[in-house]
């Protein structure tokens, strides 16, 4: 509980400056209600769990769900990128969304499920904030393996998988490629193909309605393990909150770049 109360605030520093229409917030633990068997959080008023906004397929429920497709994505990638600080247990179920209206904006009553106790009233004008839960569990990764990971997304979009293979064998702290005849250019090539698949894929636009890049980085792990080049487990959960996060992400909004998302962050222009 203690550990869970810790990265809580971890993540609200990480994420304390606010977006202009989506922002990302963590309930706060309450002072002196947090012991090794105890947390108290801050009760989060009027939000409702992001699954509930993939019932409605009306146009207006569609517009809302485009917007908060973005920022989540964005969020993940600020975590993995650029505070290498990442919530490893991110599905739909510990995500909340609570809606901000503009204030003198008509709202528009859009959605009352008989089965919830939630109704949920929507303005073209309103702004969202998304909050994860349960930050129990949380991921780091060693430099080494957070560069090979920026890396690999940066040769996914200028198409050099071979050049991210060959960086993987060098810094990995274990690995039986250089032992085994060719193979630091069978590796090499294994990552260059997967990388080219995925990049041949760009013709067909690169979102997530079309790409899968958690199961990008399944194949990239399937081959470190047939190759022996080691690296850290905390890659694994990476790899599962992708897939994870990735699927909600696409039931959102299926037409979201993945790539223009991701520039940014890969080639540190953020």
């Amino acid at each position: 509980m203690q550990l869970e109360a810790k990265n809580l605030q971890t993540f609200a520093n990480n994420f304390a400056s606010k977006s202009s229409h989506t922002s990302i917030a963590f309930p706060k633990p309450i002072d002196g209600w947090v012991t090794s068997n105890v947390l108290v959080e801050e009760y989060i008023e009027d939000a409702i769990p992001i699954h509930e906004f993939l019932k409605d397929d009306s146009t207006c429920g569609l517009k809302i769900r485009q917007k908060l497709a973005g920022p989540l994505l964005r969020a993940f990638l600020k975590m993995v990128f650029i505070d290498n600080f990442v919530h490893a247990d991110l599905h739909a179920g510990n995500i909340l969304v609570r809606e901000i209206p503009k204030v003198g904006s008509r709202y528009d009553t859009m959605f009352n499920n008989h089965n919830s106790n939630h109704t949920r009233r929507h303005g073209d004008d309103s702004s969202y904030v998304i909050y994860f839960l349960d930050a129990g569990l949380a991921t780091q990764l060693s430099p080494r393996d957070r560069q090979n990971l920026r890396d690999l997304f940066k040769a996914v979009i200028l198409n050099e998988g071979e050049k991210a293979g060959r960086l993987m064998v060098e810094r990995a702290r274990y690995e039986r490629c250089s032992s085994m005849e060719g193979g630091v250019e069978s590796f090499s090539h294994g990552v260059g193909q997967i990388v080219s698949e995925f990049h041949d894929r760009r013709k067909a636009g690169l979102t997530l309605g079309v790409i899968r890049i958690g199961a990008l980085l399944a194949k990239v792990l399937d081959l470190c393990r047939t190759y022996g080049v080691e690296i850290d487990p905390a890659m694994a959960n990476i790899v599962l909150s992708t897939l994870v996060l990735e699927g909600l992400g696409r039931s959102l909004d299926e037409n979201l770049n993945l790539i223009d998302c991701a520039v940014p962050f890969v080639l540190g222009r953020v």
